[in-house]
């Protein structure tokens, strides 16, 4: 494929796509249990870094769950705060809720469309976090 380039200053402008994977979920759970045991639904990115795992990209990666939760995590004002909808992520890991897996984004424009939409049993590497019935293991986290 031919990437298209901006004439000023060179950087990439094709649309991209983007894709949610096994890491981005246990992140979420885990952020979503620490938010259940302390009583709070938003927070700052310092409180939740110890939650999220750098080598595994989830620090970076945290933001795309404004792509893919469809109103699970949200940013309320200020800079480096984020929220969670409890109801909607625990519809999630419950395998009620489905959500986009796979989005394209036009960084152009800025928009983004939805490629692929799936529950959490369908998200890639995510079978050992789950029972036979495919529920998530809630014991299995830390």
């Amino acid at each position: 494929m031919n990437k298209k380039r901006c004439p000023c200053c060179n950087q990439i402008v094709s649309e991209r796509v983007i894709t949610l994977y096994s890491g981005m979920v246990r992140a979420l759970i885990r952020v979503w249990y620490w938010c259940k045991k302390t009583g709070k639904y938003e927070f700052t990115r310092k409180e939740m870094k110890k939650y999220l795992n750098g080598k595994d990209n989830e620090i970076a990666r945290w933001g795309d769950w404004i792509i893919f939760g469809n109103g699970m995590v949200y940013k309320p004002e200020g800079k480096g705060s984020w929220g969670l909808n409890m109801e909607r992520v625990e519809a999630f890991i419950t395998g009620v809720r489905d959500i986009p897996t796979k989005v394209s984004k036009d960084p152009t424009t800025n928009i983004t469309t939805v490629l692929e939409r799936g529950y959490i049993h369908e998200i890639k590497n995510l079978d050992a976090f789950l029972d036979e019935s495919g529920k998530y293991i809630a014991e299995y986290i830390n």
